[in-house]
């Protein structure tokens, strides 16, 4: 099979995803480039790279991939490229000179410029490449930076990964092994030390903590004597279920009220397609007397003169409404995971009375905005069984009749579940109903 042709974007584009590696040749055209290929790989990834046969051995130079680098851009390279091997430089050699004294400082940079490309291409966010930036700075420069790549093999990858699990948990070690693994694929460095080294299992360490209808009763209790703007940011938390960022940052663009409809924008969401939040009757009500009560030409719902961004910012550390909320009713216990609430534990406890009263997975996770409804079901699917095992259990009592247990006998059962204020509360209702209706015979 003739795999030469003219490299055009249409037709690199066009290329499928091979079962086998397949090099195609740039020819056919008055700019093609003799040496210039494109190799297409089983993964879909395509890769330009500069070939020729130098005393009888064939050199071979990665250029960069498409369609990140253009097909100008590796016609000019692969130019450049057969220019040196003519001078008697060997690229490859020259590259792996280069590594030798190359920084993780040095990696970052390229990072940095790489996903900066992406930016502009709107492929990524500039919110992304943000928090790549201060983990970096916190939590692998300090130790990585200034070290040479090509002396820290995969034992010191093990070595530091585990380091990060056991000083700051699964959540860090994913997010670092992440972000050092693409650093390493954005510089086309094939001898990746961490490439073998999987991410924590989230689901072993994964947070249940949500609030009991009790619990809100205290929540609720506690919220009442904040000021007003975080009362209401804090219930619109726990009504719609969003992540904390989307709410302090809500626009009042983005809200239809006649529609009764949140839509969050692209340069918010983690699945890079606008999210559609249907808006509850309470969430209206907040959402409409601050509209009324709203300066002209206010930007945010939940606005802050102080802050530099317009918006309340995040206050779950001490001296926080947050702190100060969870605090009064005893949810305030950092080292007490059992008992502290955060702020994404409000998400969590609306989507488990969402599943729990009978909600399907499928809306839970369209409320959510996960990308996958399996993230969804990994989380959620063991209370949506218990919701179904509630109705058909109730649905085999009917069925059989008073055989297995009589209306009296399973209300008896609920009564004894509940707390004893409850009880007395529940006690006082029959007293007064009995009353009513001796009065009324």
């Amino acid at each position: 099979m003739d795999t030469g042709f003219n490299f055009t974007k249409r037709a690199l584009e066009s290329i499928e995803k091979p079962k086998s590696r397949v090099t195609y040749r740039d020819v056919g055209s008055s700019k093609s480039v003799q040496g210039l290929v494109l190799d297409a790989l089983v993964s879909g990834t395509k890769i330009f790279r500069f070939q020729r046969k130098v005393n009888g051995k064939n050199i071979k130079v990665k250029l960069g991939e498409f369609p990140t680098m253009t097909v100008e851009q590796a016609r000019e390279m692969a130019r450049n490229t057969a220019a040196d091997i003519a001078n008697g430089i060997n690229p490859n050699q020259q590259k792996r000179e280069a590594r030798e004294s190359q920084t993780f400082d040095d990696l970052f940079d390229i990072y940095v410029a790489s996903f900066q490309l992406d930016i502009k291409a709107k492929k990524r966010r500039a919110s992304s490449l943000k928090l790549s930036q201060t983990l970096y700075r916190l939590h692998l420069k300090p130790k990585l930076g200034k070290k040479a790549i090509n002396d820290f093999d995969a034992e010191k990858a093990r070595t530091f990964m585990q380091g990060i699990f056991t000083k700051d948990g699964y959540s860090k070690h994913n997010h670092s092994l992440t972000l050092l693994k693409s650093m390493f694929n954005r510089a086309y460095i094939d001898s990746n030390p961490f490439a073998k080294i999987s991410k924590i299992d989230e689901s072993l360490f994964r947070r249940e903590r949500t609030l009991s209808k009790e619990e809100l009763v205290q929540f609720f209790d506690s919220l009442r004597q904040e000021k007003q703007i975080y009362q209401d940011c804090i219930s619109m938390l726990l009504l719609t279920g969003q992540r904390k960022s989307m709410v302090l940052s809500m626009r009042w663009q983005e809200l239809n009220l006649d529609s009764r409809l949140w839509v969050i924008p692209i340069s918010k969401t983690k699945s890079k397609k606008p999210h559609s939040v249907p808006l509850p009757n309470e969430a209206m009500k907040i959402l409409i007397r601050r509209s009324n009560e709203a300066e002209l030409n206010q930007e945010f719902v939940f606005p802050s003169a102080r802050s530099k961004n317009g918006h309340i910012t995040d206050k779950s550390g001490k001296g926080g409404f947050w702190q100060r909320v969870t605090n009064r009713i005893g949810m305030y216990a950092p080292n007490d995971p059992e008992k502290h609430l955060t702020i994404h534990d409000l998400r969590r406890t609306l989507a488990t009375f969402q599943v729990t009263s009978g909600g399907s997975i499928q809306a839970t996770s369209k409320l959510l905005g996960h990308s996958n409804i399996g993230i969804t079901n990994d989380v959620y699917a063991h209370l949506s069984d218990d919701s179904v095992r509630e109705t058909l259990e109730n649905t085999v009592t009917y069925m059989l009749g008073d055989s297995l247990q009589s209306k009296l006998e399973r209300i008896k059962q609920e009564i004894d579940t509940l707390p004893f204020e409850a009880k007395q509360e529940l006690t006082s209702f029959l007293e007064r109903s009995v009353d009513s209706e001796i009065i009324t015979a």
